[in-house]
């Protein structure tokens, strides 16, 4: 609210101050009914504002009664006006502020948050949590001091005029509070309840968002639309539930104000015959009276929707109170420039409870290409998720010239080393955008230069709008080959000092392959790590090292793996073999 914080406060104070206005109607009807109606000179501060006297006549004191009630309401009006408008612009902005700082939380947490957190529990948390904090802001906070300050400046008003009959009429609030307190204490687990079926539902209709052509290939709609319409059930029968609770208070609550007002009525009666009151004071307690209805009947619904504020602000404070699990040390070596050298130094990690890697000892010169390989489920991607610090090592260093990892920060690193992964992510964008990703200002010649390197420049050409064409989400419209070319150009792209490769080319064919890597072994100023299956991905590296269960157990030129006959050696034949049936057909 930085920047509305006094604004807002200062409507707030005008919110009382229109409830009083609000009030005083009441008051002046009741002065109408003892000097016009009455005529039983009936003369009090109000009067005396009004100038009113004893002498004046019926029509003038109707008039003046009259501009009176119109004045008030016109000037109550304007100043609602207004705090409506400022109230709701300030919900707005603290909404879109609120959203902005999350996002912005968002990225700096670490790949394991993300690893354990349901991606529908964040949309949660960015659309109707902070929803509901807007409506906080816009309506509930206006609605507790309007009826607040209704509340008390009514008793006041009543105490006034007959302070015996309120103080009978007191009687009530203990059963009033006893009630809010039940609804207090009873709503926030219902809330609680339905807020997290709804997260549910998010990340059910996000998987399938994102997996809808598995869930066709397989013919498998019916079974997530099952899914979907159970969850749906589920929170309609949730959300049913709740309101038959909070009816079961609220109808408590509800007949307790009637049964006040009736109460109140029947004692000013009362008071009337005895003398004690005037008529015009019975006319102005049958209006207060009534008017504390308003806030008793409201109270309910009030606390239910403030609770269910309350819940979504728990889960923005939870979500804005994680701490990265991989962030900036406290001092940290900047000198670092250029990579020149990556070393791993005993670089073990343990994830889960589980031993992913173990005493994994590299050292990577620059401009040289180190090739990883080895069974799925070895740790190659994890490996070099350890240079990006997507992870730290549980033991053991990471060295960048000779720096730990650790203390160089974070975003210099990450923007000295490029990525292309097999699981290809392209943005809703263009092709010239998605390439030129890491710098927009990249000229369309450096994006063309990239995406002929990645053996992607032919077939972008053919496009009917060429660089300009718009990818669809997730790069829909593209085979898997061609959007694996456009990720690799997107990393040849960066000015970076490294480039990992993982599995980047799985999805070419074999003579497409053969020709990037033509490409990339010309790109002699980046240091290279390549992980990949096939054999001709990585017998021109200058190592190659086999991961089996986290540790290395092979490692050396092309040549001297073959020679020791193991995995690697073993890959190299049925490779061959491949070739062999191939070509006899």
């Amino acid at each position: 609210m930085r920047g509305k914080r006094v604004l807002y406060f200062c409507c707030l104070i005008l919110v009382a101050f229109i409830s009083l206005l609000t009030l005083l109607p009441s008051i002046i009807i009741g002065g109408l009914v003892d000097n016009v109606l009455m005529s039983e000179a009936n003369i009090t501060w109000l009067e005396r504002i009004l100038q009113i006297t004893a002498e004046s006549s019926a029509a003038d004191m109707l008039v003046r009664y009259i501009i009176a009630i119109i004045g008030l309401s016109l000037f109550s009006t304007g100043l609602r006006y207004f705090v409506h408008l400022a109230t709701e612009k300030t919900a707005f902005y603290t909404r879109g502020r609120l959203q902005a700082t999350l996002y912005e939380k968002l990225q700096t947490l670490s790949a394991g948050f993300y690893a354990a957190t349901p991606s529908g529990e964040l949309i949660a948390n960015l659309t109707s949590d902070t929803a509901q904090v807007e409506v906080f802001f816009m309506h509930h906070a206006y609605l507790w001091v309007r009826h607040a300050a209704a509340f008390l400046l009514t008793l006041f008003l009543l105490f006034y005029y007959s302070g015996t009959l309120t103080l009978i009429l007191s009687a009530f609030l203990p059963l009033i509070a006893l009630l809010s307190f039940i609804i207090f204490r009873y709503t926030r687990k219902l809330h609680q309840r339905l807020r997290d079926k709804f997260s549910e539902m998010n990340t059910l209709a996000n998987e399938n968002l994102g997996a809808y052509r598995v869930i066709k290939a397989f013919a498998r709609e019916d079974y997530e639309q099952e899914k979907m319409r159970k969850l749906s059930g589920e929170y309609r029968d949730l959300a049913i539930d709740n309101t038959k609770k909070m009816l079961r208070v609220h109808t408590p609550m509800h007949l307790v104000s009637r049964l006040m007002s009736i109460f109140g009525l029947c004692l000013a009666a009362i008071f009337v015959i005895r003398g004690e009151i005037t008529v015009g004071t019975l006319t102005i307690f049958n209006t207060l009276i009534f008017s504390l209805q308003a806030p008793l009947r409201s109270i309910t619904a009030l606390i239910s929707s403030t609770q269910q504020v309350a819940v979504s602000a728990r889960k923005i404070y939870d979500l804005y109170q994680t701490d990265p699990e991989i962030e900036n040390a406290a001092h940290l070596q900047s000198k670092h420039g250029r990579i020149r050298t990556v070393e791993f130094k005993h670089v073990s990690l343990e994830l889960g409870g589980h031993t992913i890697l173990k005493d994994i000892n590299l050292k990577v010169e620059s401009g040289k290409t180190l090739a990883i390989m080895g069974p799925t489920g070895a740790g190659k991607t994890i490996l070099i998720s350890l240079l990006l610090r997507l992870y730290d090592p549980t033991d053991g260093q990471i060295l960048i010239n000779g720096v730990d990892i650790r203390n160089i920060e974070l975003q210099r690193l990450r923007r000295e080393i490029a990525i292309a992964t097999q699981d290809v992510f392209l943005f809703s964008d263009t092709i010239d955008s998605n390439i030129s990703y890491s710098n927009p200002a990249m000229s369309r010649a450096e994006a063309q230069k990239a995406a002929e390197t990645a053996k992607a420049a032919d077939f972008i050409e053919r496009l009917s709008d060429g660089y300009d064409t718009i990818i669809g989400e997730q790069g829909i419209g593209l085979s898997g080959g061609q959007r694996q070319r456009i990720a690799l150009a997107r990393a040849v792209a960066k000015d970076s000092s490294v480039i990992i490769l993982d599995d980047t080319t799985s999805a070419v064919d074999m003579e497409t392959e053969i020709s990037i890597l033509q490409e990339l072994r010309s790109i002699t100023h980046k240091t290279k790590f390549i992980v990949a299956q096939r054999v001709t991905s990585v017998q021109d590296a200058d190592e190659i090292i086999i991961l089996q269960e986290g540790a290395i157990t092979e490692r050396g030129t092309h040549q001297e793996l073959l020679e020791k006959d193991g995995y690697y050696a073993e890959i190299y034949r049925i490779s061959h073999l491949e070739k062999e049936v191939e070509k006899n057909g």
